[in-house]
């Protein structure tokens, strides 16, 4: 069975093997029995299925190799995944990414990365001082020196990199300088991604998660610094998502997608899973050794999963003017009660805020691109 859709697929090779032990992480508590890392039988059967479970007009194949670490497998694993890649990719455009907190980038990964044409996306939380209050190693000593050498040398090596920022309770009054370091580092695509601690997942004691109230204030600090001089220089994710959905055109992001289910994730053995964060077993869709990853993708279950975004909407939310740029966010961030029975989304106050505040000038931004200029220009007219 073909889908109509093209699917997302973030493949763990090592589970939640990690050389850091980052305190607010969903995913070390979650790792299924057995082998941690994937062999070689595991990966070809994965590569073959996911390249021919692709739409029939789909020129293009997207790996998303994540972790834990997924550097930790080495690179021998990688040379072979490109190989397999070219014995079963029927001629398709194969592009590789590879998420990693960037400390064990040397100069053999980074030629590597640039020789086969490998997106990084490095996890970093900000300056020395920011990052190094949650994203610590093992041994609990910093991670920063480590994550920056590794930066400098995707830098030096001119590899496509793009950064993923965790922002908590502690670091979210910084979105400035948050901001202004990264771009300061070559960043030029940024992802901020909020912390919600979530009980089943959480480790320690302290709550990381942030409240509705400090993410909107660490969006319309980002977005005032994004304004002032690199709008179409810089691309920060969430505000080209908004962007792009004001134009008329489908969120790119899951998270405010009308429904979700296209983004599956499978672990070491091949077991696949509804979304990375519902990395348990009730949302285990299949095996990806012995089952077609599109029959999962289009199966009673995970359908029922991505329907249910939508379905479960709470009435405070179907009746919000922002609701096409938001739509509950995502599903696990539905924490907060409401008469209704329904749960409304942590962050929703935050969202709320972003909006009013951002749209006038997001919404000038639309009217420059509709009128063929490009969006910085939105200040003139």
């Amino acid at each position: 069975m073909t889908i109509a859709l093209p699917y997302s697929l973030a493949i763990k090779p090592v589970g939640s093997s990690c050389n850091l032990d980052c305190s607010y992480c969903y995913y070390l508590q979650h790792q299924p029995g057995g082998e941690k890392k994937m062999d070689r039988a595991t990966a070809e059967a994965l590569i073959k299925n996911h390249i021919q479970s692709q739409p029939g007009k789909s020129k293009q194949v997207d790996f998303i190799w994540h972790g834990g670490e997924p550097l930790l497998i080495g690179r021998d694993f990688y040379k072979d995944i490109i190989t397999l890649q070219d014995k079963w990719g029927e001629g398709k455009c194969i592009v590789n990414t590879i998420q990693t907190n960037g400390t064990l980038i040397n100069k053999r990964w980074a030629a590597f990365f640039k020789q086969h044409n490998i997106m990084v996306g490095v996890s970093i939380d900000g300056p020395n001082l920011l990052n190094d209050i949650a994203r610590i190693d093992c041994h609990g000593k910093s991670s920063f020196e480590r994550t920056m050498r590794g930066i400098r040398l995707l830098r030096d090596y001119n590899v496509e990199f793009n950064t993923l920022t965790v922002v908590n309770n502690r670091t979210y009054h910084s979105g400035k300088q948050i901001y202004d370091f990264l771009k300061h580092n070559g960043s030029l695509y940024m992802q901020f991604q909020p912390c919600i601690d979530h009980e089943l997942d959480r480790r320690f004691d302290y709550d990381w998660s942030l409240s509705g109230e400090q993410w909107g204030t660490f969006l319309c600090d980002v977005f005032d610094a994004w304004c002032q001089r690199d709008v179409g220089k810089i691309y920060v994710q969430f505000f080209e998502n908004c962007l792009m959905i004001l134009l008329g055109r489908p969120s790119q992001m899951c998270h405010h997608a009308q429904t979700c289910g296209q983004q599956l994730m499978a672990e070491a053995q091949g077991q696949v899973y509804s979304c990375d964060h519902f990395g348990y077993d009730s949302y285990q869709i299949g095996n990806a050794r012995h089952q077609s990853l599109a029959d999962m993708v289009v199966s009673p279950a995970q359908v029922q999963f991505g329907q249910s975004k939508h379905n479960s909407l709470c009435r405070e939310c179907k009746s919000c003017d922002f609701l096409p740029l938001c739509n509950g966010g995502c599903p696990k961030n539905r924490t907060l009660a409401t008469a209704d029975t329904l749960p409304l989304n942590q962050l929703c106050q935050g969202y709320k805020m972003f909006f009013n505040y951002a749209l006038p000038r997001l919404l000038k931004m639309v009217d420059v691109m509709k009128a063929g200029y490009p969006a910085q220009y939105y200040s003139l007219f």
